[in-house]
């Protein structure tokens, strides 16, 4: 079974990708393998399950969140948000970094963009933090911290799993909310400890109401995460309507309220966004018809077979090891859309619930974001402070062991990710 369907899968997936083809045309050459050379079918349904795979009701938030993260990264809502942690964390030690990682916290709750948060908070705190501290913990911290846009919910990732696994979306959000807060305090806690301030840094004083002046003027953006996941989980309104939501206000508070962004800078806001989108959805199209024909070609059944000798956490030792391979290869919506349809099936005839199983998904591919290759965080990174990829990929080593210590925990500790629900 394996040298019969998935080996060639393989080969002409990896293959294409080794030849600079993009991701999702690996993904459709293997669909049409499997469907003319494996299942005996035309390719008459292929477009049509395309086109099906973009029209669920789940994917209707994806566009307004990455539309608001479009939005917010092009504004000061972003520095805004920074500057109210670094004010009442003035005095710890390792304030400055630890307010980097809060403040990617509250943005990752707020649009779930890895490369939009690393982007955006790069070019506010790392010329301070190399100026208080080294370049190493500012160039380390700024690549990886955006990770945690992948985790907190609303998460495109979450999203994408929800899709594939056909379970819901607003559990795995539930789920994301404290395996988030686990990697923000073990990020804290590792900062607290290295952030030893240069000598000649500058003293850091209050000054007679700042705090109350950092907090009404990040006002505007720390309400955003309240009014969105306080209205997914008071049921006020769906993930759909909660990313509506967050575009109008993103779109009307950049552009009319803190009036950072002019009229005539919208269409360029639109056009990045739309490019976004438009590589997400066609993974996504791909990825759909894909699993269909693995299904069809039983490779699912063949898998929960060839783990059935597994427990727990055999299984899920193993899945980590794949999908922190694959993350440093794959985008992070390609990996869940190739694996999930393959894997999840395995896992619950094992026993693993398949909300916990899309947090491990998440963390593991979270993580992929940041590591060489090909992780996009080090892309944005390099782009925006203008480092070598050997530097960045030396500084983020101590943050790669802090997640995958929290990715442990997460795996299999399984309260940590379904205490909410």
């Amino acid at each position: 079974m394996f040298f019969n369907v998935l080996l060639p899968v393989i080969i002409i997936l990896f293959g294409l990708i080794a030849l600079g083809m993009p991701i999702y045309v690996g993904i459709l050459a293997s669909t049409v393998y499997l469907q003319v050379f494996v299942n005996n079918m035309g390719l008459t349904n292929l477009f049509s399950g395309m086109f099906e795979g973009m029209a669920k009701n789940s994917l209707m938030a994806v566009p307004y969140f990455v539309l608001a993260g479009g939005f917010i990264a092009a504004s000061s809502m972003g520095e805004r948000l920074m500057g109210v942690f670094e004010v009442f964390l003035k005095r710890v030690r390792g304030g400055l970094a630890i307010a980097c990682v809060f403040a990617n916290a509250v943005f990752g709750a707020i649009c779930g963009s890895p490369p939009a948060a690393t982007a955006t908070f790069g070019k506010i705190t790392y010329e301070p933090m190399v100026r208080k501290y080294n370049d190493n913990i500012a160039l380390g911290l700024v690549t990886s911290a955006g990770a945690l846009s992948s985790i907190i919910p609303p998460s495109m990732i979450l999203i994408v799993y929800g899709i594939a696994t056909d379970s819901s979306v607003g559990h795995l959000f539930k789920a994301g909310i404290l395996p988030g807060l686990l990697i923000v305090l073990f990020l804290a806690v590792y900062l607290v400890i290295v952030c030893k301030p240069k000598a000649d840094a500058p003293k850091e004083e209050f000054v007679k109401g700042e705090r109350a002046q950092a907090l009404k003027r990040s006002l505007p953006v720390l309400i955003l995460p309240v009014i969105i996941l306080g209205g997914i989980y008071g049921g006020i309104f769906t993930p759909t309507e909660a990313g509506a939501v967050c575009a109008i206000y993103s779109f009307v508070m950049s552009v009319f309220v803190l009036k950072d962004i002019p009229l005539k800078g919208i269409p360029a806001v639109l056009k990045t966004s739309a490019k976004t989108l438009g590589q997400i959805f066609m993974l996504i199209a791909c990825s759909t018809v894909f699993g269909q024909a693995l299904n069809i070609s039983r490779a699912p059944q063949f898998l929960v077979e060839a783990f059935s000798g597994m427990n727990k956490f055999e299984f899920l030792l193993m899945l980590n090891v794949l999908l922190l391979i694959m993350g440093c290869f794959f985008d992070s919506g390609a990996a869940v859309l190739i694996l999930a349809p393959l894997l999840y099936p395995a896992a619950q005839a094992i026993g693993i619930d398949i909300i916990h199983l899309g947090i491990v998904f998440t963390v593991n591919l979270s993580i992929g974001m940041f590591t060489p290759p090909f992780g996009m965080n080090i892309f944005v990174a390099q782009s925006v402070l203008g480092q070598p990829m050997s530097k960045i990929s030396k500084s983020i080593i101590p943050f790669v062991i802090i997640y995958i210590i929290a990715l442990l925990f997460i795996t299999y500790l399984p309260p940590i990710s379904l205490a909410l629900l």
